[in-house]
Protein backbone atom coordinates (compact mmCIF):
# COMPACT_ATOMS: atom_id res chain seq x y z
CA UNK A 1 0.00 0.00 0.00
CA UNK A 2 1.33 3.32 -1.00
CA UNK A 3 1.91 5.10 2.20
CA UNK A 4 4.28 8.15 2.80
CA UNK A 5 5.02 7.58 6.99
CA UNK A 6 4.10 9.91 9.53
CA UNK A 7 7.26 10.60 12.02
CA UNK A 8 5.52 9.43 15.45
CA UNK A 9 6.77 10.73 18.89
CA UNK A 10 6.61 8.33 21.99
CA UNK A 11 4.42 10.26 24.40
CA UNK A 12 1.76 8.82 26.82
CA UNK A 13 -1.93 10.51 26.86
CA UNK A 14 -0.78 12.39 30.01
CA UNK A 15 1.98 14.12 28.50
CA UNK A 16 1.83 14.38 24.95
CA UNK A 17 2.00 17.85 23.52
CA UNK A 18 0.98 19.80 20.30
CA UNK A 19 4.36 20.76 19.15
CA UNK A 20 5.67 17.26 20.01
CA UNK A 21 3.57 15.61 18.04
CA UNK A 22 3.33 14.94 13.75
CA UNK A 23 0.13 16.20 11.26
CA UNK A 24 -2.16 13.26 10.82
CA UNK A 25 -2.66 12.87 6.93
CA UNK A 26 -4.40 10.10 6.72
CA UNK A 27 -1.71 7.46 7.72
CA UNK A 28 -0.15 6.53 11.69
CA UNK A 29 2.73 4.49 10.68
CA UNK A 30 5.11 4.14 14.16
CA UNK A 31 8.48 3.43 13.74
CA UNK A 32 9.39 -0.49 14.30
CA UNK A 33 9.65 -1.54 18.25
CA UNK A 34 13.17 -3.55 18.77
CA UNK A 35 11.92 -5.17 22.10
CA UNK A 36 9.83 -4.85 25.47
CA UNK A 37 11.95 -1.91 25.78
CA UNK A 38 10.37 0.28 23.44
CA UNK A 39 7.68 2.78 23.42
CA UNK A 40 4.01 2.05 23.13
CA UNK A 41 2.49 5.33 22.76
CA UNK A 42 2.70 6.95 19.42
CA UNK A 43 0.90 10.65 19.00
CA UNK A 44 -0.46 12.85 16.09
CA UNK A 45 -2.38 16.26 15.52
CA UNK A 46 -5.26 16.55 13.99
CA UNK A 47 -5.97 20.18 11.91
CA UNK A 48 -9.20 20.82 12.20
CA UNK A 49 -11.35 23.38 10.11
CA UNK A 50 -13.56 25.70 11.95
CA UNK A 51 -17.07 23.87 12.88
CA UNK A 52 -15.04 20.51 13.21
CA UNK A 53 -14.63 18.62 16.31
CA UNK A 54 -12.65 15.58 17.36
CA UNK A 55 -14.71 12.78 18.94
CA UNK A 56 -13.57 9.29 20.40
CA UNK A 57 -16.15 6.64 18.84
CA UNK A 58 -14.50 3.72 20.74
CA UNK A 59 -11.63 2.46 21.56
CA UNK A 60 -10.26 2.01 18.23
CA UNK A 61 -12.10 4.58 16.05
CA UNK A 62 -11.80 8.34 16.09
CA UNK A 63 -13.80 10.39 13.72
CA UNK A 64 -13.85 14.64 12.87
CA UNK A 65 -17.43 15.79 12.89
CA UNK A 66 -19.01 18.85 11.90
CA UNK A 67 -21.05 21.18 14.62
CA UNK A 68 -22.80 22.81 13.03
CA UNK A 69 -26.62 21.87 12.04
CA UNK A 70 -26.97 19.60 10.65
CA UNK A 71 -24.07 17.48 12.34
CA UNK A 72 -22.83 15.13 10.62
CA UNK A 73 -19.44 13.12 10.28
CA UNK A 74 -16.92 14.36 8.50
CA UNK A 75 -14.00 11.38 8.34
CA UNK A 76 -13.13 8.03 10.69
CA UNK A 77 -9.89 8.00 12.08
CA UNK A 78 -8.88 3.92 12.82
CA UNK A 79 -6.32 2.44 14.78
CA UNK A 80 -3.46 0.93 13.11
CA UNK A 81 -2.94 -2.43 13.17
CA UNK A 82 0.19 -4.26 14.49
CA UNK A 83 1.88 -7.75 14.58
CA UNK A 84 5.04 -9.12 15.72
CA UNK A 85 8.14 -11.01 13.67
CA UNK A 86 5.47 -13.96 13.13
CA UNK A 87 2.45 -12.89 12.39
CA UNK A 88 0.99 -12.72 15.85
CA UNK A 89 -1.47 -9.85 16.38
CA UNK A 90 -0.55 -6.65 18.51
CA UNK A 91 -3.32 -5.64 20.13
CA UNK A 92 -4.00 -1.42 19.31
CA UNK A 93 -6.14 1.24 20.84
CA UNK A 94 -6.48 4.89 19.94
CA UNK A 95 -7.35 7.47 22.22
CA UNK A 96 -8.07 11.49 21.59
CA UNK A 97 -6.76 13.73 24.13
CA UNK A 98 -7.14 17.27 23.87
CA UNK A 99 -9.22 19.05 21.43
CA UNK A 100 -6.98 17.82 18.31
CA UNK A 101 -4.72 14.76 19.73
CA UNK A 102 -4.96 11.35 18.90
CA UNK A 103 -2.71 8.84 20.66
CA UNK A 104 -2.38 5.42 19.37
CA UNK A 105 -0.67 2.89 21.77
CA UNK A 106 0.81 -0.53 20.81
CA UNK A 107 -0.01 -2.93 23.55
CA UNK A 108 2.92 -4.86 23.11
CA UNK A 109 4.77 -4.84 26.32
CA UNK A 110 1.85 -6.80 28.40
CA UNK A 111 2.22 -10.12 26.04
CA UNK A 112 0.08 -11.86 23.62
CA UNK A 113 -3.35 -11.97 25.50
CA UNK A 114 -4.53 -14.99 23.36
CA UNK A 115 -1.76 -16.77 24.59
CA UNK A 116 -1.46 -15.91 28.55
CA UNK A 117 0.42 -13.00 28.23
CA UNK A 118 3.38 -14.96 26.03
CA UNK A 119 6.20 -12.69 25.18
CA UNK A 120 5.89 -11.29 21.06
CA UNK A 121 8.12 -12.09 18.86
CA UNK A 122 10.28 -9.19 18.05
CA UNK A 123 10.56 -6.74 16.06
CA UNK A 124 6.84 -5.40 16.25
CA UNK A 125 5.76 -3.78 12.86
CA UNK A 126 2.87 -1.81 11.86
CA UNK A 127 0.14 -3.89 9.45
CA UNK A 128 -2.47 -6.68 10.21
CA UNK A 129 -0.80 -9.91 11.32
CA UNK A 130 -1.98 -13.68 10.36
CA UNK A 131 -2.98 -16.06 12.34
CA UNK A 132 -0.96 -18.84 13.49
CA UNK A 133 2.51 -17.57 12.39
CA UNK A 134 4.33 -19.57 9.94
CA UNK A 135 3.49 -23.52 9.25
CA UNK A 136 5.04 -26.39 7.83
CA UNK A 137 4.38 -27.67 4.93
CA UNK A 138 5.51 -30.92 3.05
CA UNK A 139 7.02 -30.31 -0.58
CA UNK A 140 6.34 -33.18 -3.03
CA UNK A 141 8.13 -33.73 -6.42
CA UNK A 142 6.04 -33.28 -9.45
CA UNK A 143 2.94 -35.59 -9.93
CA UNK A 144 4.07 -38.94 -12.51
CA UNK A 145 1.70 -39.56 -15.76
CA UNK A 146 -0.64 -41.85 -13.94
CA UNK A 147 -1.41 -39.03 -10.86
CA UNK A 148 -1.39 -36.62 -14.26
CA UNK A 149 -4.39 -38.85 -15.78
CA UNK A 150 -6.42 -39.10 -12.81
CA UNK A 151 -6.66 -35.67 -11.24
CA UNK A 152 -8.29 -33.15 -14.35
CA UNK A 153 -6.63 -29.66 -13.87
CA UNK A 154 -8.58 -27.38 -11.67
CA UNK A 155 -10.06 -24.35 -13.08
CA UNK A 156 -8.29 -20.86 -13.72
CA UNK A 157 -9.60 -18.95 -10.71
CA UNK A 158 -10.58 -15.23 -12.63
CA UNK A 159 -9.52 -12.53 -10.81
CA UNK A 160 -11.85 -9.99 -9.69
CA UNK A 161 -12.60 -6.83 -12.04
CA UNK A 162 -10.89 -3.53 -10.30
CA UNK A 163 -13.37 -0.87 -8.84
CA UNK A 164 -12.89 2.38 -7.15
CA UNK A 165 -13.83 1.83 -3.74
CA UNK A 166 -13.95 5.64 -2.48
CA UNK A 167 -11.77 6.76 0.51
CA UNK A 168 -12.38 9.09 2.81
CA UNK A 169 -10.52 12.04 1.50
CA UNK A 170 -11.72 15.19 4.01
CA UNK A 171 -8.91 16.67 6.20
CA UNK A 172 -6.29 15.71 3.68
CA UNK A 173 -3.28 17.52 1.66
CA UNK A 174 -4.40 17.57 -2.13
CA UNK A 175 -0.85 15.13 -2.69
CA UNK A 176 -2.08 12.97 -0.02
CA UNK A 177 -5.85 12.75 -1.14
CA UNK A 178 -4.44 11.73 -4.97
CA UNK A 179 -2.34 9.21 -3.35
CA UNK A 180 -5.25 7.73 -1.53
CA UNK A 181 -7.62 7.76 -4.75
CA UNK A 182 -4.56 5.69 -6.66
CA UNK A 183 -3.98 3.37 -4.39
CA UNK A 184 -7.78 2.33 -4.09
CA UNK A 185 -8.03 2.33 -8.06
CA UNK A 186 -9.56 6.01 -8.59
CA UNK A 187 -9.00 8.70 -9.94
CA UNK A 188 -8.83 12.49 -8.86
CA UNK A 189 -11.33 14.71 -10.46
CA UNK A 190 -11.86 18.69 -10.82
CA UNK A 191 -10.26 20.50 -7.48
CA UNK A 192 -11.80 23.23 -6.42
CA UNK A 193 -11.25 26.14 -3.99
CA UNK A 194 -7.71 27.69 -2.82
CA UNK A 195 -4.68 25.70 -4.45
CA UNK A 196 -2.39 27.27 -1.67
CA UNK A 197 0.22 25.53 0.15
CA UNK A 198 -1.10 23.16 2.95
CA UNK A 199 -4.78 23.44 1.56
CA UNK A 200 -6.83 20.52 3.23
CA UNK A 201 -9.59 18.62 1.12
CA UNK A 202 -12.67 19.59 3.17
CA UNK A 203 -15.38 18.57 0.82
CA UNK A 204 -15.52 15.55 -1.56
CA UNK A 205 -18.01 15.04 -4.42
CA UNK A 206 -18.73 11.38 -4.18
CA UNK A 207 -19.72 9.68 -0.85
CA UNK A 208 -17.12 8.00 1.32
CA UNK A 209 -17.20 4.27 0.89
CA UNK A 210 -18.94 3.93 -2.76
CA UNK A 211 -18.08 0.95 -4.53
CA UNK A 212 -17.86 2.64 -8.85
CA UNK A 213 -16.04 1.40 -11.84
CA UNK A 214 -12.44 1.23 -11.71
CA UNK A 215 -10.93 5.01 -12.79
CA UNK A 216 -14.09 7.23 -11.80
CA UNK A 217 -13.04 10.31 -11.15
CA UNK A 218 -13.59 12.07 -7.34
CA UNK A 219 -13.57 15.62 -6.99
CA UNK A 220 -12.31 17.55 -4.31
CA UNK A 221 -12.63 21.15 -2.68
CA UNK A 222 -9.85 22.99 -0.95
CA UNK A 223 -10.30 24.90 2.26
Amino acid sequence: MGLVAALACAAGPSVAAAESCPVFEGVMIFPTIQGPEGPEDYCWEVNLFEGQELRQIDETHAGVFYTEPPEHHAFEITAELAHDAVGTEVPTSLEVIQPNLIVLTVHHRAGNPAAGGAPFDYPVVAGAGWEGGFISVEIKGPPDESELKAKPSPPIAEEPAPQCDVPALQGRTLKAARRALEHADCRLGPVHGRHRRGAKVVKQYRRYGAVLPAGTEVGVRLG
